[in-house]
């Protein structure tokens, strides 16, 4: 009897650690994973934004000497030209012991040109003697669409590339709060404006996306995100319309192709075993 209960534990630990092992498996092919990770895409692409046009490109931080009137040089200083920052946000600029500080404070509940809803403040950092003009934002307890967001964006802004284009350069190092806990984002990716670059507004504006990134789940489970097809997000729609990315662990890989460049919120995904389904993008978090 004692050799039976003996291996009737063992069988029970072994079938707990193949049920443990099986759960971890799947984390690539479950819902909740790809859809995690689109969430933080969104988050990204608002970041992306406010890099891009809280940029002196733009108007930012410009003097009153290049303007008619000292109220348009304020209205200028404070939103810039793109049309980006509406009323609600706030944009001032402190230099000080050889840094440049801009700090852009979205009062109440603040909605940019594509519909999201973003709350709290973001500190931009450059050193006045960085001749590369890197800049970083610091993240602290952002909330975009419901969505706390802490960390950090590193980038480079020029204003014509090899292309002839604008384009952003950006590591970045964030964490989000979701519904099924919080993830975090290590990666690198490139926005190049590749359309309505001739205007400082920012509604004709056409983007493509490039680039790669560790996503790490609550539950620890870590996968690498590469986009395989340039991701591109058409002038006026709020959503990316076209493009692959590619989801890999050690037990293969997702894939999610965003389609064939219509305005759309849906995308479609091939899970590991090849099955086809629908994704929904854009999703705004509802408490």
């Amino acid at each position: 009897m004692k050799t039976l209960k003996v291996l009737l534990v063992l069988v029970a630990i072994g079938f707990m650690s193949c049920e443990s092992k099986s759960t971890s498996d799947d984390d690539l092919s479950a819902s909740s994973t790809v859809n995690s990770e689109v969430i933080v895409e969104d988050i990204e692409s608002v970041l992306d934004n406010v890099s891009i046009y809280s940029d002196a490109s733009f108007g930012i931080g410009i003097t009153s000497k290049t303007v008619s009137s000292s109220k348009e040089a304020e209205a200028v200083n404070k939103r810039g030209r793109s049309g980006f920052f509406k009323d609600c946000a706030d944009i001032t600029i402190e230099i000080a012991n050889g840094t440049i500080t801009t700090t852009i404070a979205f009062s109440g509940e603040c909605e940019d040109y594509d519909g999201n809803i973003i709350t709290g403040t973001i500190k931009k950092i450059r050193a006045i003697s960085d001749t590369s003009k890197e800049r970083t934002l610091i993240i602290e307890n952002l909330t975009i669409n419901g969505y706390v967001i802490n960390g950090t964006k590193t980038y480079f802004y020029t204003t014509s590339n090899d292309n002839g284009n604008p384009a952003l350069t950006s590591s970045v190092d964030i964490s989000v709060e979701t519904d099924e806990g919080t993830i975090t984002k290590v990666g690198t990716r490139t926005i190049e404006i590749t359309a309505g670059a001739d205007t400082d507004s920012c509604y004709d504006d056409e983007k493509t996306i490039t680039g790669s990134s560790t996503i790490t789940l609550a539950n620890g489970a870590t996968f690498t995100v590469e986009i395989t097809t340039p991701l591109i997000q058409p002038a006026g729609c709020r959503y990316i319309a076209s493009g692959v990315k590619q989801y890999t662990n050690a037990n293969g890989t997702v894939t999610v192709d965003y389609g064939d460049g219509t305005c759309d919120n849906i995308a479609t995904k091939t899970a590991l075993d090849g099955t086809v389904t629908e994704l929904q993008i854009g999703k705004k978090r509802h408490h």
